[in-house]
């Protein structure tokens, strides 16, 4: 288990690879500097202490002297820098699944302590960025690469012409360069707010894309949770969640029969869950919830076989449980989702 927090490598390689090629900078120095393998940001999944990756970003930041060098990092994203969160991005049906797995997968980015909220204020998503009190705080450029990111990603399944309806950011020092924020993100930009975030038209988030794979999406989500479960072995909720996505087909979703496959006693089980605020219920109603809807946005399924997909006796229980979580049914649900793409 690591006992500090660390980041993808691949992180490293977009920032050098970006660093060498737009601004001419050997990175090498760099990283010998801050005693960073560089033969790591070759190896999947490999990482780096966080604190190593924040002193990378102001030696870049002072070299390139470039105040806005985390919106040309976050512009060069790749689908492989995110490891399997970003083939389950490319996977998902809408960009609001995209955002939902971002946030619950975030920690494979980097597990430093952050807050990821997404706000539904009725006609936005605003997916904000909170530090916790007391914990560190990352170089404002990381920020700007992370939110630039994000929306090249967005591109890469809707269109180049998707755009934020805003994007906002604590750090003000870049005000001479409001333009070239605004060019890059093509919306409004405010510097110097409460906290960071970035802001999407609700209708074209939840409307469906063209490349939508629910199957692929599913099997690089269980690739994540194995991988979050490595980051931190003794986190038992992620352990439960990948294996109730393994077991709904076959209907043996109980607390018994997880307890079973991990080797526990149903007590132990149920402790270490309350030791993580977390219980068997809500997990699998949550883990159950965020499968139903991708199966329905997915639209290649009725929803007898959803339910039976999800573990459920028959459709009329899916369809209670469904209001339940929701507050509509999914055959409500549906149409809906529909219209709106």
């Amino acid at each position: 288990m690591f006992l500090e927090p660390t980041s993808l490598s691949a992180n490293a390689l977009l920032m050098t690879e970006t660093v060498e090629r737009h601004y001419g900078i050997d990175p090498k120095p760099l990283l010998d500097k801050l005693g960073m393998d560089p033969a790591l940001m070759y190896k999947p999944g490999a990482r780096y202490p966080t604190l190593k990756m924040i002193a990378l970003w102001k030696m870049i930041v002072e070299e390139t002297g470039d105040p806005c060098v985390g919106l040309v990092i976050g512009s060069n994203v790749k689908t492989t820098t995110f490891h399997a969160l970003s083939f389950a991005w490319l996977a998902s049906s809408s960009i609001t699944e995209e955002l939902k797995r971002l946030q619950r997968y975030f920690k494979v980015i980097c597990s430093m302590p952050l807050d990821l909220n997404i706000v539904d204020d009725g006609t936005h998503y605003r997916f904000e960025v909170h530090y916790p009190e007391g914990s560190p705080m990352g170089p404002p450029e990381s920020i700007d690469a992370f939110f630039m990111a994000m929306l090249r990603l967005c591109r890469l399944t809707r269109d180049d012409d998707f755009c934020p309806t805003k994007v906002c950011f604590t750090a003000d020092h870049n005000r001479a360069s409001i333009s070239r924020y605004t060019d890059a993100f093509s919306a409004p930009v405010e510097l110097g707010t409460p906290f960071n975030y970035i802001e999407f038209d609700k209708a074209e988030c939840d409307a469906m894309l063209s490349g939508r794979n629910i199957e692929l999406a599913m099997a690089n989500e269980r690739i994540l949770d194995s991988y979050v479960q490595a980051l931190d072995p003794d986190k038992v909720t992620s352990q439960v969640r990948g294996l109730l996505i393994s077991l709904m087909p076959s209907g043996h979703v109980g607390q018994e029969e997880v307890a079973r496959k991990m080797n526990r006693s149903l007590s132990t089980l149920q402790r270490q869950l309350s030791s993580e605020g977390k219980n068997f219920k809500d997990i699998r109603d949550e883990t159950r919830r965020l499968m139903a809807e991708e199966y329905i946005r997915e639209g290649d399924y009725s929803l007898s076989q959803i339910a039976f997909l999800l573990g459920f006796s028959d459709q009329s229980n899916f369809s209670r449980a469904f209001k339940r979580w929701t507050g509509s049914t999914p055959g409500d649900y549906r149409p809906c989702l529909l219209y709106t793409s």
